[in-house]
């Protein structure tokens, strides 16, 4: 026994060597002795069960030998040092966000344990073995509630079964076959339509064959061995499960009781070289616990990896113009190689006819086993995680046909066992031709730091219009030393979602669930207004998961925004995750104006008066702002139309209604009309009385707006009365100066003291038949006629104007008794 204990611990030494090795030669040679040693205490074991257990350990590391010499022959070895750093990397831990959370923040967590009826608190601790301890006179643990099946699962379905009633051939002293398989793993999903979780678990789990077995435990998994973490039969079947999802690790309990089937179809995941084996099947049962049942209409691979694992999501779409087979297949080879990141791939939507033609499934998620490079050939080794499905075909003909076999000989030895059904190699070109999205892992520990924040967003209350960032939730990221920094948005999952995800497969008309993405901006972690001016954005994704990755200079404080199109308009929580190589802060953003001042206003059919090249853009809503003190300031406008384009001007015009648009008196503008709403902004705007004119685009388009007016010091906001308010409108007839006439006088009489405004506008200028540029106008208040008259008033101070807002006489007071020292006339010059 002291010799068969000893050679036990000699393999245990060994396995723990070759996930710390430097390089591939000390892993190879480190499965050599572990294999070496485990088929030495296996001569010495008497135990069966022991004995069934040391030959499966000593077939797992003859297969990773063999593996890891393929790949050492194969030209995939990489330098010392790099090796040096991915050895460091799998012995430190995964980094721990050490930000204090606030009471809202704890809340939001503790809240969002409540899922699909079911509570997930978030983890505190692995449990003991006493958890899963069973009395003599204690039931099995039975879980509070059973999962929801689909209509097609119900008709098959058998009934909620122990492992031992499923598998009769699993005799209590040969119950080790439940959990261990003897040969390397092959999942594959039957009725369920959970192709992402089972492609998953084969990407997971592929590793072992590949010489990292570590990685296929970081699914966390209880109860399990203390030295290997791999699972163990639980003698009271209740299992535990440690989750990533709605903020934090989270605790996923479950009992063993799978659905059973009437017929040869199975509803759960099962493992075609060892059927027996079940903890891929609680797995499975564990996640879709969380996701709401059985009747899971699917998601992503990646949204389901990070669940599963915690390893940090990354989408990739093949078909973007600026993603290239060059570029994806040299930032993911060594990598890959290194067991840094798990993949997995999808397609998008086929017709039956191209699924027949190609061998693909429509909307459908496989996984990545291998990557190799050979004689200039790339290629991925995908698996598709369905029993049924269909092989990839190629392209078409019997040289595809021809090609594909070479591939598969030229990178399969006798020692290897031949491809699985359904697993095919693929060339690098034609994967970005018949898939759609690319689904990244990234394994947590290649980041020294991270930090979490965690936010709710009321949606009901945002605006409407695309790339108006006021009421987004906005932080601040600051990294003094620099580096790489990963921003991970995480939307929250909420009960009743997967149904909606059902109900929208069968019915298009259903809303889609909307597209969240990140924008970074360089304004040292102060709060912005509009999407313009990001330096970083990552993709809009319809999954609850979006990356953005970035490298800080040192002493740097970036502003992230979370943005979103067509979620539900209802409150909305997210987490934030920065992951950095340096020590980070993630707090909300700050704001750099400290005051707000907001005003509702409106365009009418007497006040929508068109943009600045319109005769009626003085009719546009205008305000009076008093600046008392220097300040920084910004006006935006909004307005709950999207398709209204808008625009805002600040004038000097002490605070009266600007008449003339004159570039002299322009303070700032917003530059472009755009759709829904606009924004100018002032920096160092000196103490005095302006006006702001806010409009449309073209006349007469109404709508409601708000007018938010930020300053760095406290400012007066009014709203200025519209034009011609509180007077009588009087027009006269239409005027023409004919060929040779310069001027037209239309006589004013009045009955009593009156306060005038006059405005004369152009209708056209024609030469025949000929329409041309109007001749610059004038227009004079003159009393009386001949060489003794008085001129009042002038517009445009005397001088002729071509301006389109016409020629204007602002107020003028007038008396009756002017009228009887020789008449009063408005009269109307033009040039010739």
């Amino acid at each position: 026994m002291t010799r068969l204990r000893e050679f036990k611990s000699k393999a245990l030494q060994a396995e723990r060597d070759v996930s710390t090795s430097t390089t591939h030669t000390e892993a190879l040679e480190a499965a050599i002795r572990a294999a070496e040693n485990y088929m030495h205490a296996l001569r010495l074991a008497s135990d069966p069960r022991e004995k069934k257990a040391l030959d499966a350990k000593c077939k797992e590391y003859i297969t990773q030998a063999e593996h890891l010499k393929h790949l050492k022959e194969g030209g995939g070895v990489q330098s010392n040092a790099s090796a040096s750093a991915r050895a460091e990397v799998r012995q430190r831990r995964e980094p721990v966000s050490t930000r204090t959370l606030s009471n809202r923040e704890q809340i939001i967590l503790l809240e969002n344990s409540k899922l699909n009826g079911f509570v997930f608190p978030p983890w505190s601790a692995q449990p003991g073995p006493e958890e899963f301890e069973l009395d003599e006179e204690d039931e099995l643990f039975t879980d509070c509630s059973e999962l929801g099946l689909s209509a097609s699962q119900q008709q098959m379905f058998d009934g909620w079964k122990r492992p031992s009633e499923i598998f009769t051939e699993a005799r209590k002293e040969d119950r080790d076959i439940l959990m261990m398989s003897k040969n390397p793993m092959d999942l594959v999903q039957d009725v369920t339509t959970d192709c992402s979780v089972v492609a998953s678990l084969c990407a997971g789990v592929s590793q072992d064959v590949r010489g990292y077995p570590q990685l296929a435990q970081t699914i966390k998994m209880y109860p399990c061995d203390k030295d290997t973490s791999i699972p163990q039969l639980s003698p009271s079947g209740k299992y535990i499960f440690r989750m990533h999802f709605n903020g934090c690790y989270r605790k996923v309990v479950i009992d063993d009781r799978l659905p059973s089937s009437k017929t040869s179809r199975s509803l759960f995941v099962v493992d075609r070289n060892s059927p027996t084996v079940i903890w891929p099947a609680l797995v499975e049962k564990a996640y879709l616990k969380v996701r709401g049942g059985y009747d899971f209409p699917g998601s992503n691979s990646g949204t389901d990896m990070w669940i599963l694992t915690g390893w940090i999501p990354e989408q990739i779409f093949l078909h973007h113009d600026e993603v290239t087979c060059d570029q994806i297949w040299d930032r993911l080879f060594n990598s890959f190689l290194a067991a840094d990141v798990l993949l997995t791939i999808g397609t998008g939507k086929l017709t039956s006819r191209e699924e027949r033609e190609v061998g693909l499934i429509s909307s459908h998620d496989y996984a990545i086993l291998d990557m190799r490079e050979s004689n200039g050939k790339r290629q991925f080794l995908i698996k598709n995680p369905w029993a049924g499905g269909a092989k990839w075909k190629g392209v078409s003909g019997a040289s595809a046909v021809s090609a594909l076999q070479e591939i598969e000989f030229e990178f399969s030895s006798p020692q290897r066992s031949p491809l699985s059904p359904g697993t095919f190699w693929m060339d690098c070109d034609e994967v970005f031709q018949n898939f759609e999205n690319l689904y990244l892992n990234w394994n947590p520990r290649l980041f020294r730091y991270r930090q979490d924040i965690h936010f709710r967003w009321n949606l009901s209350s945002a605006p409407p219009v695309p790339g108006c960032f006021t009421e987004n939730p906005q932080f601040a990221i600051t990294s003094k030393s620099g580096g790489k920094l990963w921003l991970l948005l995480n939307k929250h999952f909420k009960s009743g979602e997967t149904s909606d995800a059902v109900n929208q497969l069968l019915d298009p008309e259903v809303d889609e669930p909307g597209f969240i993405s990140i924008y970074v901006f360089n304004k040292r972690g102060q709060r912005v207004y509009l999407s313009d001016g990001a330096i970083h954005r990552s993709p809009y994704v319809d999954s609850p998961n979006t990356l953005v990755r970035l490298d800080m200079p040192p002493n740097t404080t970036f502003t992230a925004v979370v943005a979103e199109q067509s979620l539900h308009r209802s409150i909305q929580s997210f987490s934030l995750s920065g992951f950095s190589t340096g020590p980070l802060s993630v707090c909300p953003a700050t704001e750099k104006y400290a005051h707000v001042r907001k005003v509702q206003a409106a365009w009418t059919l007497s006040t929508a008066g068109g943009n600045a090249e319109s005769e009626r853009y003085p009719l546009n809503p205008q305000f009076k702002l008093k600046v008392s003190e220097k300040c920084d300031v910004a006006v935006l406008l909004e307005t709950d139309n999207g398709d209204l384009a808008t625009h805002v001007k600040i004038f000097w015009s002490k605070g009266e209604r600007v008449a003339e648009v004159r570039l002299r008196d322009i303070v700032c503008d917003s530059g472009d009309y755009r759709r829904g709403f606009a924004l100018a902004e002032a920096d160092a705007m000196t103490k005095g009385t302006y006006t702001i004119v806010c409009s449309t685009f073209a006349p007469d388009q109404l709508g409601k707006f708000t007018l938010r007016v930020s300053s760095t010091h406290p400012c007066e906001v009014k709203p200025l009365p519209r034009e011609g308010a509180g007077r009588l409108l009087m027009s006269s007839g239409l005027g023409v100066l004919s060929p040779g006439t310069d001027r037209i006088l239309a006589p004013i009489t009045v009955s009593r003291l009156s306060r005038l405004k006059l405005v004369a506008r152009r209708k056209g200028s024609w030469i025949g038949h000929r329409t041309v540029a109007p001749s610059p106008i004038l227009m004079t208040l003159e009393l009386g006629q001949g060489p003794y008259k008085e001129i009042l008033a002038a517009s445009g101070d005397g001088d002729f104007s071509d301006l389109v807002t016409g020629a204007r006489i602002e107020s003028v007071d007038l008396q009756p008794e002017l009228g009887l020292t020789g008449g009063m006339a408005a009269q109307t010059f033009h040039t010739a």
